[in-house]
């Protein structure tokens, strides 16, 4: 127990250096091109901070766990949603001022209608996985190509000291080794402590592995409010909810079918009904959620729509665990 203990913290220990670095590096890299803000966060932070979801569920997909990696996706998106917004929002109010527009909202709210339907027969199989992961590639060269180069340059707030950190490139390198790395070893800690205390696969993948992976969001969001990129630290959010239901569960899927005829796959068939019925309507509350209230408030209220999130969250948790 306590080896796994250790195992578990030194996973989450390195996924969140590892992110910081990733996103440190990658951000800068992004500035010196001239990206939008909300591209930014939309793509490449949203990538960085959600390499743990992709490398997490493809190692539980490829275990024969196809519970965990969908816990951990469906759990992840209302973790970013709930834990990160909330708390981010309560320390500084203006990480919620920022509103989604028409062309953020679409994205996410589909992303989860493409899960939902994929899931209604209670198989995920390669082909849907493929287009799921096709979709994703289609939806981030819209934004690349199309929105890439915005009339507003990330450049202008941003400390000449941050824009011209050494080495993006290295920290990119340096960040995808630590994240690997934290990945296997939140796996491994996490399923050695949910063995040893009776826990449900799906409580692992929704609250254990889905709160390890969300670290590298929470600080993130943090680090962005605090600079004032409110665009890229909630960008970052709606992009790795997008990039977790449809790229992470598409990898996932291509490398290990969920639910195939035959297979051997622990829980499976309870995982699915109780995303279906439980975890996806909840992600989708969390989404309209985001999408709905800046507009209803006009943009005041920061502070109490995020205790909202975050009591919410809790909330989830605690329902989980009963």
């Amino acid at each position: 127990m306590l080896i796994d203990v250790l195992t578990l913290i030194l996973g989450f220990f390195l996924l969140a250096k590892g992110a910081d670095a990733l996103v440190e590096g990658a951000a800068s890299i992004a500035t010196k091109l001239g990206m939008d803000r909300w591209v930014v966060g939309l793509t490449i932070v949203a990538w960085g901070t959600s390499l743990p979801e992709v490398l997490v569920s493809s190692l539980a997909a490829q275990d024969g766990k196809p519970g965990a990696a969908l816990g951990n996706v469906l759990g992840s998106n209302v973790a970013n949603a709930g834990l990160v917004l909330g708390t981010v929002g309560l320390i500084l109010p203006r990480a919620l001022v920022g509103r989604l527009s028409l062309r953020e909202s679409l994205p996410l709210l589909a992303s989860l209608g493409v899960l939902w339907y994929a899931l209604s027969d209670e198989v995920l199989t390669r082909p849907e996985a493929i287009v799921m992961t096709v979709l994703f590639v289609v939806y981030t060269c819209e934004l690349i190509f199309l929105r890439g180069r915005g009339k507003q340059s990330p450049t202008a707030d941003i400390d000449e000291e941050e824009l011209h950190k050494p080495y993006p490139w290295l920290r990119v390198l340096f960040g995808s080794a630590a994240i690997a790395g934290g990945a296997q070893f939140v796996l491994t800690g996490s399923f050695g402590v949910a063995e040893v205390l009776g826990l449900k696969e799906g409580f692992v993948g929704l609250v254990i592995l889905a709160l390890g992976t969300s670290l590298p969001e929470l600080a993130a969001g943090i680090v962005s409010a605090r600079k004032g990129h409110t665009e890229i630290g909630l960008g970052n959010i709606v992009g790795s909810n997008v990039f977790n239901t449809l790229a992470v569960v598409g990898i996932a899927g291509m490398i290990t079918p969920f639910g195939a005829p035959g297979a051997v796959q622990e829980g499976w068939p309870v995982a699915v009904s109780e995303a279906l019925s439980r975890d996806l309507p909840v992600n989708l509350a969390f989404a309209l959620f985001l999408v709905l209230t800046p507009s209803l408030f006009r943009g005041r209220a920061a502070r109490p729509r995020a205790a909202v999130l975050l009591l919410a969250w809790i909330g989830y948790v605690v329902w989980l665990g009963l």
